[in-house]
């Protein structure tokens, strides 16, 4: 690999996002996070650790344009936990070779919902944070 210019990195002004097959259109940040779970291993002296599990983690900041939510609300009330797919796209016109990024994130739930939030003489910005199965996340479309 030789030097690398500027212009290579990447611009979340690319980014999409899908929730079911729907394109949000308003999100202006969305994070996907894996962390593994550990335990202490004491071995003599040292403490090492032991990987007893994965957690997935996810965010999604959206400005306020349509009524979102209201579906999961109605279904928590009556004890059924909605569960969704999430569909991330980055497309950056100036990423190496024209390649894009994609990730599809199965078993996906909210743990909050923002189903009102607003403050005057601001744009209101709605943030959702919820989870999924690590073992449904799939990288569709890497940049190599």
């Amino acid at each position: 690999m030789g030097k690398i210019k500027g212009n290579k990195t990447l611009s979340g002004t690319w980014g999409e996002l899908w929730v079911d097959g729907e394109r949000i259109a308003e999100f202006s940040k969305v994070s996907l996070k894996v962390t593994a779970n550990r335990e202490d291993v004491q071995i003599d002296l040292d403490v090492d650790s032991k990987m007893t599990g994965l957690k997935g983690e996810l965010s999604v900041t959206l400005k306020k344009v349509y009524t979102r939510y209201n579906a999961v609300f109605e279904n928590w009330k009556k004890g059924i936990d909605q569960r969704m797919q999430i569909i991330t796209k980055l497309a950056d016109p100036d990423a190496v070779g024209g390649q894009q990024e994609r990730y599809s994130a199965d078993n996906c739930w909210f743990n909050d919902l923002p189903l009102v939030n607003m403050e005057k003489g601001a744009v209101i910005e709605e943030e959702v944070s919820g989870g999924f199965t690590p073992s449904d996340l799939v990288n569709l479309d890497k940049i190599a």
